[in-house]
């Protein structure tokens, strides 16, 4: 179970899948020959993708290197001397299991103590604790014999998870402990290699940027955190840590047991980074920041809406954007992607991502200056206020007043109803959503706002009036007055287009 050693990954080829040791892994990603790596679960390749690009840039920068395409034998060696300088002088850190307890193992640190009990016996019982319940994929269905998913599920866990209960702590690089490390960038091509060979560079460069104030760390600070023994009272100061640290959040060990593995765990009073000031604002160049908060990005429940999207693209919208975000000069189409798994307190609230497709003529416009990339933020808002509106001042008063029965004054506040409003104007919104980004980009071919509008207002109209159709099918029948409800529901829906889009309403009715 050695990964610099031994062939733990399996890699898809264009013809053929193979197994592939650590730095063999990382040579065939640096000539872009992988198609994709099987053993991966989706929640799980952005946690893998950023440990890939720590460790390589931690290696280069040690090496005098920059360019991430090198032979596995430069990984070999540069992954060894890094693990000798930090204290390790063999390739326990870089193997999974390692009977003597005292000596570091795979994103394991030197357990002084005993107090480590039974955790997961399967490796997706270990993988981000709260997910470990059968809503979304059957817990402890996993292969207790495959050292290739005990290995993701530890990354997994160790660099993503949040606060758990007194003992179990989370990882520096999220905005408290109820908080989510969400992975913001654009992607020019979607291949790991391509991703890899891309972020590496600007991981690089952003570096330079983390070795001076206000950031405090150091260019030959530690890397490999569970190198050092932890015995869960004492934390690590970030001024003596390097900008492509690599953490770890919880006192594990995996052991043998019988032909497969067993996870043991201990508590930990005191975080493995002493870093809560920050709230996550570490420099990590995938997460953007909150300039309210002055804290890294965390996630609602909601997760990536197009306001938040939106908010995330330009300059105006409350946050720095990620390093990672920011396209390469050139040209061709790419996308802006985002993922995270949202966390709650002690709850999981779904693992979330989106790909907005950036046409090639959009890319200048989206990330240059001027009077153009204004417009376009410009009409970014107004295509949410507008479909904010037709939401909350024509469809959900339509719903209510039919759900109600057509009463002379409506009343949001009835539990009962306002649930069943709130999931019939659901459908709205599921329908806009994916359709905001590509009618935003064609407002570049408009002479102005309102002829750019139009079309989007004509869209979402079109969508609101399929989802009161679709309520007045549903909703319960009130005897008497089931007539009454759908016509002032039509008459409230219509009249607060009128009042609320008049110049629109009275385009349609004139072209009619």
């Amino acid at each position: 179970m050695n990964l610099l050693l031994e062939p733990l990954f399996r890699v898809r080829l264009q013809e053929q899948t193979i197994r592939a040791s650590l730095p063999e892994l990382l040579a065939m990603l640096g000539e872009d020959r992988v198609d994709s790596l099987p053993g991966l679960q989706r929640h799980q390749e952005d946690a893998f993708h950023i440990f890939l690009c720590y460790l390589a840039g931690a290696v280069l920068d040690r090496q005098g290197r920059a360019e991430p395409k090198q032979p596995a034998e430069f990984w070999l060696e540069g992954i060894r001397a890094l693990t000798h300088a930090e204290g390790c002088d063999n390739d326990d850190a870089w193997t999974l299991v390692v009977d003597d307890p005292t000596r570091p193992a795979f994103l394991q640190a030197p357990a002084p103590s005993r107090d480590y009990k039974p955790k997961a016996a399967t490796p997706d019982a270990l993988d981000v604790l709260q997910t470990a319940k059968n809503h979304d994929v059957k817990a402890a269905r996993g292969d207790r014999n495959e050292a290739e998913a005990w290995c993701f599920a530890l990354l997994t866990l160790q660099s993503q998870i949040g606060f758990l209960g007194a003992g179990n702590q989370g990882v520096a690089r999220m905005n408290g402990g109820f908080g989510s490390r969400p992975c913001v960038a654009w992607q020019q091509h979607r291949r790991p290699g391509a991703r890899l060979l891309r972020d590496i560079p600007v991981l690089l460069s952003h570096r330079k940027t983390l070795l001076e104030e206000p950031y405090p760390y150091l260019a030959d600070g530690k890397v490999l955190l569970w190198i050092p023994p932890w015995d869960g009272q004492t934390s690590l100061s970030l001024a003596a840590l390097d900008p492509c640290f690599l953490e770890i959040a919880r006192r594990i060990r995996l052991v043998a047991a019988g032909t497969g593995c067993q996870a043991l765990a201990a508590t930990a009073s005191a975080p493995r980074i002493s870093a809560k000031q920050q709230k996550g604002n570490l420099g990590d160049p995938w997460i953007p920041i909150n300039t309210k908060t002055g804290g890294a990005l965390t996630v609602p429940a909601t997760g990536f809406t197009p306001d938040l999207l939106r908010n995330l693209l330009f300059s105006d919208g409350g946050f720095t954007p990620a390093a990672m975000q920011e396209a390469p000069k050139g040209q061709g189409a790419g996308w802006f992607s985002a993922a995270v798994l949202v966390r709650g307190q002690g709850t999981t609230d779904g693992f979330h991502e989106a790909a907005i497709r950036v046409p090639e003529k959009i890319r200048p416009v989206l990330f240059g200056k001027g009077p153009t990339r204004d417009r376009l933020a410009g009409l970014s808002k107004k295509g949410l206020e507008t479909a904010s509106t037709i939401q909350y001042k024509a469809l959900r008063p339509a719903l209510f007043a039919l759900m109600e029965g057509g009463p002379d004054a409506i009343h949001p506040d009835k539990t009962e109803i306002s649930n069943w409003v709130d999931k019939a104007a659901g459908a709205y919104s599921r329908d806009w959503n994916p359709l905001y980004f590509d009618w935003l980009w064609d407002t570049l071919d408009q002479p102005d706002d309102s002829a750019a509008l139009k079309p989007w207002f004509d869209q979402l109209r079109h969508l609101a009036e399929a989802t009161l159709e679709q309520a007045f099918e549903r909703v319960p029948v009130r005897s008497g007055r089931n007539y009454r409800g759908k016509t002032r529901a039509r008459g409230m829906f219509y009249g607060s287009l009128h009042k609320h889009f008049k110049d629109y309403m009275e385009a349609n009715h004139e072209h009619a």
